[in-house]
């Protein structure tokens, strides 16, 4: 399939951002069935295989390395089986819909729109958040959101989820959708853009976000980004699986969605591991450090690696979002979709 193959193994400043998570905390216990009275300790003997489709280079899906690395899948009984695919979401989702993958992870406001459509899949769980940046040229004249007003933002995919989440989070602080103008540019010429005037903003993810503010030398920052304030409350990125998967074999889609929990959990307690797996699929000019910088600004935390009801609330908080923008159709009601699209299989 195209953009597909398959493998084995497979802020706001950035001078200002926390600390590296310290230290490495233990794994949640993984509950297996008790063994008789006297009888030897019960193992798991047969896994379940399962097949996961993923961009590994996007380091905010770090999660995903960090459980393959740590044994987590198969603590919770998996064989993961993965296929590796480009940050375009068509080639994902055709994997999904062909059958050739059973569950992907990424940009939760990606899903939005073919879940509506009535895409059979559904979500399980919420990762993290902190993936996207909103970077601004103080040489523009720009110091907040409201600044942006008569402004051009330099985006490399206009269909991005990353300009569907800072449409909504403009909109919402009192800037109009119709003053700002989006002008399409490779993310790479971003920076370049902005110091010849051709662009006032960006809006990028990392190490592209990372490197042009730090190579900047103080002309660029980070305006706004989903790793603070009110945008870090909500998981930007989550876990689907496929509705075959969860209707024929819920134990396993239970399973996957537990050992992708933990692991977004242990990334946000131990970053040097986070750091040890993201290494695997990084920039090679990435040094160990940035890269633990990077990762630090993403939040995994119990608020954000959430199924059920927490799940729930964050996909509304998104799709309430996209109805006030104009993504989702006028008859969509937020709440229903948000019903509709969402499981607990973690529940009875």
């Amino acid at each position: 399939m195209t953009g597909i193959s398959p493998g084995s193994d497979s802020r706001i400043p950035f001078t200002g951002r926390r600390a590296l998570l310290r230290g490495a905390a233990g794994l949640l216990p993984v509950l297996v069935p008790a063994a008789p009275a006297l009888a030897a300790p019960a193992l798991v003997t047969k896994r379940e295989k399962i097949t996961f489709v993923w961009f590994q280079a996007a380091l905010c899906l770090v999660a995903i390395g960090v459980a393959q690395r740590e044994g987590l899948f198969e603590r919770n009984g998996l064989e993961v089986e993965f296929l590796q695919a480009g940050g375009d979401i068509a080639p994902i989702l055709e994997a999904l819909a062909m059958g050739k993958a059973d569950a992907t992870s990424h940009f939760l406001l990606r899903f939005m729109k073919p879940l509506e459509a009535g895409f059979d899949a559904r979500l399980t769980a919420g990762l993290h958040a902190g993936c996207f940046f909103l970077v601004a040229s103080r040489e523009a004249g720009i110091g907040t959101l409201q600044d942006l007003r008569g402004k051009r933002i330099g985006m490399a995919d206009l269909g991005s989820p990353m300009k569907m989440l800072f449409e909504i989070h403009l909109q919402r602080n009192g800037v109009p959708l119709d003053s700002i103008t989006w002008r399409q540019f490779p993310s790479d010429v971003f920076a370049i853009a902005a110091e010849k005037g051709e662009i006032d903003a960006f809006a990028d993810v990392d190490p592209n976000a990372y490197y042009a503010v730090r190579r900047s030398r103080g002309k660029l920052f980070v305006l706004a980004a989903n790793g603070s304030g009110e945008l870090a409350n909500h998981a930007c990125c989550g876990l689907l699986l496929s509705g075959r998967l969860i209707r024929e074999r819920r134990p396993v889609a239970a399973a996957l969605t537990r050992a992708l929990t933990e692991a977004a959990l242990l990334v946000g307690r131990d970053n040097p591991a986070a750091v040890a797996s993201a290494q695997q699929f990084s920039p090679k000019q990435a040094k160990p450090e940035e890269l633990g910088e990077m990762i630090a600004g993403y939040p995994h935390t119990e608020q954000l690696a959430v199924t059920g009801a927490a799940l729930r609330r964050h996909v509304l908080y998104h799709a309430q979002g996209l109805k006030e923008t104009g993504v989702l159709k006028p008859g969509t009601d937020p709440a229903r979709f948000t019903e509709r699209v969402t499981v607990d299989v973690l529940a009875g």
